[in-house]
């Protein structure tokens, strides 16, 4: 099974309008880009997940804010996408204890 892992720690947020996207999120390992994160109309078909070579990871834009607050409320994250099935995941690299209370 062939898999792209990439770990990232920032990230920078477009939202767009009048663009085939409704929004994107480049997330970068360091200064350096590691991936992307592509939002489309709810109403689209969404394409598969692909690998550019960094994962390009797709979602309808209605998953948009939990992605946000992934992003917002954990660490350290990776993106993941198996080349065989296209399966992309967006993940926490640690064991996250139970009641941290994240975002509280």
């Amino acid at each position: 099974m062939a898999t792209i892992r990439a770990d990232f720690d920032g990230y920078k947020i477009w939202y767009y309008s009048g663009h085939p996207y409704e929004a994107l999120i480049y997330v970068y390992n360091g200064n350096k880009y590691a991936g992307r994160i592509v939002f489309f109309k709810d109403d689209a078909v969404i394409p598969p997940n692909a690998s550019y070579p960094e994962p390009s990871i797709h979602y309808p834009l209605r998953r948009f804010n939990d992605i946000v607050s992934i992003l917002r409320e954990e660490k350290p994250l990776y993106l993941h996408l198996n080349l065989d099935n296209k399966i992309g995941t967006i993940a926490t690299s640690d064991l996250e204890p139970a009641g941290e209370e994240e975002g509280a």
